[in-house]
């Protein structure tokens, strides 16, 4: 190798020196323009796909061979080239030809550079040859986690909608059921269509035909008749609608019972003796504040009540004896042996001691609470006063009551004669007894709520000392929830229960039935709460001045 030869293989060399193709000079210049495959389509109505192949010197890309120079022509003329220079330069690179419209190689593509294999047929999906068609993606990656998250929101919003309205469907179809005073029970069931019986003649005798019929014929009456034609009873009643609630409705106006005593059937309670005597035709006894005036006449010391008022006897051994609610005309004698009782009253102007036939009293003015008082009849004469029924009006009632004349013997052994005569089952009782209610009292501020069976709310207030509260009697008792448990007491058949709890505690879910408090408390007493005894004193006199 000659030194000339070295000296310009290794001497530098300038942009001249390099052959650039066609195609990266249009790439450079469309990059200069700012232009893409897209827009140089979009402007000069030429596809990308034949825009790359130019760039490419590729003229296998096209569809019609005849229109490449025109193609070629007009991309250089977009790009402020020399047209004809670029064609040339595109016919020598690509080895395209121009042949003679009618020649046979007008349809055909020769390269100058001899004889090539022919390209393998490809898919154009697959190898498109266009750089500005995305390559196809995976199925995961067209997934978006946002679109995942708003999925999941929209899938738990229905659910929610969904949930509510199902909740509200079925609150819409339940049937709450309020609570009030039970009703009375049927405990018989009489027949509206039954007809009274018929008198029949004497057996065995011949019935003689009447003006009407001819021989021992009789022609039907017209009872028979009517209950030959008249409908079946029906087994379900006949609903009527009303506007009042069903518990206000009288069993004597409505329904069978209306029937019952248009057929003068007797609805009466054979559970006293003197029902049952009303049945048998007899007069009823007198009460038991109407008997003769031996109940005030023995050596006992007797209890007599003219006004509502709360007593407690207790023996010697501190056992209670006696305790209720007196009400007016009310009697109670000390038993035999119990020389050492001793009496609480809560309404001393109400109470009054009878022994040896006189009257004495009262214990105290009205509204004071009488404690330790020796039922011993020298005692009791020793330190009262004759009463004086003049003062007392009530008392002066009560006296005239009890000292009425007293029936014949001869009428007291007809009726103990007929009292356990008519005990037949025959003679219906129409109506149940009424259960015992429960009255919640308070006797220093409490907030109390009480909720039914099926969770509502029936009651809740503050109560005030001296406010009460009687429970609805119904098949499931209510249940009491009391903030302050020492100021609330219950009043149950005439005794006082309690109080519900230790003070200041709260007591929750407590059946209001009487088979529950009665078991569960003791009876009250009124010597350790100085605000119960002030309480029963006060309701005492409030129901006095009622009467």
């Amino acid at each position: 190798m000659s030194e000339g030869d070295v000296d310009a293989d290794t001497s530098p060399r300038g942009f001249d020196d390099f052959t650039l193709e066609l195609g990266d000079v249009m790439r450079g210049e469309r990059a200069t323009m700012g232009k893409s495959l897209l827009d140089v389509q979009r402007e000069l109505r030429i596809k990308a796909s034949y825009i790359a192949a130019i760039e490419n010197c590729d003229p296998s890309a096209f569809d019609t061979p005849g229109f490449i120079a025109g193609y070629v022509r007009s991309y250089a003329r977009y790009l402020g080239m020399d047209p004809d220079e670029c064609y040339r330069l595109f016919c020598e690179e690509s080895g395209f030809a121009v042949a003679h419209g009618m020649s046979e190689k007008a349809s055909t593509i020769r390269k100058g550079k001899g004889d090539l294999p022919a390209p393998a047929a490809r898919n154009i999906f697959e190898q498109p040859r266009m750089p500005f068609v995305p390559a196809g993606d995976s199925f995961f990656s067209r997934i978006e986690p946002g679109a995942i998250g708003s999925l999941l929101v929209l899938v738990a919003l229905l659910g929610g909608i969904g949930y509510g309205g199902y909740a509200v469907l079925r609150e819409v179809q339940r049937v709450q059921v309020a609570p009030v005073d039970q009703t009375p029970l049927v405990l018989s069931d009489l027949d509206p269509v039954q007809s009274s019986a018929v008198p029949s003649s004497q057996e065995g005798s011949e019935q003689v035909a009447s003006a009407d019929g001819a021989g021992p014929f009789t022609p039907p009456s017209n009872e028979a008749l009517d209950r030959l034609y008249r409908p079946k009873a029906l087994d379900v009643p006949v609903l009527v609608a009303r506007d009042a609630p069903i518990s206000s409705l009288d069993p004597s106006t409505v329904g069978a019972y209306a029937q019952a005593e248009r057929n003068q059937l007797p609805q009466v309670d054979t559970t006293t003796a003197g029902a049952e005597m009303q049945v048998a035709g007899l007069p009823a006894p007198l009460p038991a504040a109407m008997q003769p005036q031996s109940i005030l006449g023995g050596k006992a010391v007797t209890l007599l009540a003219v006004r509502p008022a709360w007593v407690r006897v207790r023996g010697g051994n501190g056992t209670v004896l006696y305790e209720r609610v007196m009400e007016p005309g009310d009697t109670w004698t000390v038993p035999e042996g119990q020389s050492d009782a001793s009496l609480t009253v809560g309404e001393s102007g109400a109470l009054y001691l009878a022994t040896n036939g006189q009257t004495l009293g009262p214990l105290g003015p009205k509204g004071q609470v009488t404690r330790d008082v020796a039922l011993v009849p020298e005692v009791v004469s020793a330190a009262y006063k004759p009463a004086e029924p003049q003062a007392d009006a009530d008392l002066q009632r009560v006296l005239a009551k009890l000292t009425e004349t007293a029936l014949p013997s001869a009428e007291q052994t007809q009726l103990a004669q007929a009292a356990p005569a008519v005990t037949q089952p025959g003679a219906p009782k129409v109506l149940q007894d009424r259960a015992p209610g429960v009255t919640m009292i308070a006797v220093r501020p409490a907030w109390v709520r009480v909720r039914s069976a099926d969770g509502s709310v029936i009651f809740e207030k503050t109560m005030r000392a001296g406010d009460t509260w009687t429970a609805p009697a119904t098949q499931d008792p209510a249940s009491l929830r009391v903030g302050e448990s020492g100021a609330v007491y219950f009043a149950v058949n005439g005794q006082t229960y309690g109080p519900v709890g230790a003070a200041g505690t709260v007591t929750k879910n407590l059946p209001l039935s009487v088979e529950h408090l009665t078991s569960a408390f003791k009876v009250a007493d009124l010597s350790r709460d100085a605000d119960l005894s002030r309480v029963v004193a006060e309701l005492s006199s409030d129901l006095a001045r009622a009467d």
